[in-house]
């Protein structure tokens, strides 16, 4: 059997999946790229199809070493060409400068997709997203971007004639700024409590020696 085909039986073989839809892809259901931003990192997670990462491997030769012994997923983990083409795929830049990426081990790559961080130089507001996993295999792939905090827009198609978003996060780092405003609000009816209490205590003392 050809390392590739045994690499993919092994990857189905650690991750039992339901049968895949007749279209397969890149014709099927596009996979998924999820952001977030903190302060000034943004986080994605990208989610591909069994199928998909198939694909990715052989594109990049992770298979190629392939025996019965070792998994397709475990390969793909292992690839040191399979890291190098996500973070190749995946950029985030900040006012035309690219936020340092890096990727989380791709252990589970099924269940929990691939983790990336972009460390960007101040705190992140708005930025531009581009994605071009897998177009250099078949131009019809696509993914399907949805931010997970505030952002406009909170949803992005990105196709090979379209990788590059530009993403608005609206609270992005927001947490810090709502408590400062919660605090000097706090402190103004405070103030203004403290000023009414006086005001009174003083009409009533003027009013008792009149």
């Amino acid at each position: 059997m050809r390392p590739v085909l045994v690499a993919a039986a092994a990857l189905a073989a650690a991750f039992p999946l339901p049968a895949a839809p007749a279209a397969a892809h890149p014709f099927g259901p596009p996979s998924t790229a999820r952001v977030s931003a903190d302060g000034s990192r943004v986080a994605m997670s990208w989610q591909a199809a069994e199928d998909d990462w198939v694909a990715l491997g052989r594109h990049v030769g992770a298979f190629d070493s392939a025996s019965p012994d070792v998994t397709g997923a475990e390969l793909l983990r292992r690839s040191p060409a399979v890291r190098e083409y996500l973070l190749e795929r995946f950029a985030v830049a900040q006012a035309g400068r690219p936020c340092a990426g890096d990727l989380a081990d791709l252990d589970d790559v099924l269940a929990r997709g691939a983790r990336l961080t972009f460390d960007c130089p101040a705190p992140v507001a708005e930025v531009d997203v581009t994605v071009t996993a897998l177009t250099d295999v078949n131009d019809a792939y696509r993914t399907v971007l949805r931010a997970e905090t505030a952002a406009t827009p909170d949803q992005a198609l990105f196709t090979a004639a379209a990788p590059t978003r530009h993403i608005a996060f609206t609270a992005s780092g927001g947490s810090g700024v709502r408590r400062s405003v919660v605090t000097v609000t706090i402190a103004t009816a405070a103030v203004l409590v403290l000023g009414l209490g006086f005001l009174i205590a003083r009409r009533r003392m003027a009013g008792a020696r009149s």
